[in-house]
């Protein structure tokens, strides 16, 4: 193995433990339920789901929590006008927009939003979503898509997909899930949510082989 790969996997492991302490510092009591309230949007607002929009799941999600943040209604106008804004700025920085990761993603919201406190979480437990949630705070999430089974997706379903948590009640976790138009607190069973999140490996079709990720706001 290369020396920079043994670094870089040594620093990973650095971060994982990190986050791991940091998660046992949260001590608030769990609810028995959380209903956080969101702004929704599907990453077609205008029912137009071409190519483009097909592919604009991570920026919904963004465009979602940018909302919730600043406090702001957000009508699928608004919604349609962030989406081709968020998608031109990738084009002309990165040269595509497809297949966000976690952190890309963060650095995205940072760059074009201003947001400077959200931040990635790796490797943690199914449990520790309740957790950060009970904080009253949204969490994104990336998943493979097709392990979710929501029937409203288009079969098969999407290869890679983000979703924002928005609260739980019982064993449902509760989501805005930008797949589709009934995605609005849209429930999933945690143990099937927890299942399915991967963060982009880099390789579509290796998308089960992603790491746990959630992006949070600190």
């Amino acid at each position: 193995m290369p020396a920079e790969n043994k670094t870089e996997e040594v620093e990973n492991e650095k971060d994982s433990v990190a986050d791991r302490k940091e998660i046992k510092k949260i001590e608030e009591k769990i609810s028995e339920k959380v209903l956080i309230d969101v702004p929704f949007s599907s990453q077609a607002p205008l029912g137009k789901w071409d190519a483009y929009h097909q592919e604009a799941c991570e920026e919904t999600s963004l465009i979602m929590l940018k909302y919730y943040l600043d406090g702001k209604r957000l009508s699928p106008e608004i919604a349609e006008k962030e989406i081709q804004s968020l998608i031109a700025y990738q084009i002309k920085k990165f040269g595509e927009y497809e297949d966000s990761d976690m952190g890309e993603l963060v650095a995205i919201a940072e760059d074009f939003y201003g947001i400077k406190n959200l931040k990635v979480i790796y490797d943690f437990e199914k449990e520790d979503l309740k957790k950060y949630l009970s904080l009253g705070r949204p969490i994104i999430i990336p998943a493979a898509g097709r392990l979710l089974g929501n029937p409203n997706f288009k079969s098969p379903g999407p290869l890679y997909h983000n979703l924002v948590l928005t609260g739980y009640e019982g064993e449902d976790i509760i989501t805005n899930d930008p797949g589709t138009r009934k995605g609005e607190e849209y429930r999933y069973k945690a143990d099937v949510l927890y299942d399915a999140i991967h963060d982009f490996p880099g390789n579509i079709r290796e998308i089960e082989k992603g790491r746990k990720a959630m992006i949070i706001i600190e």
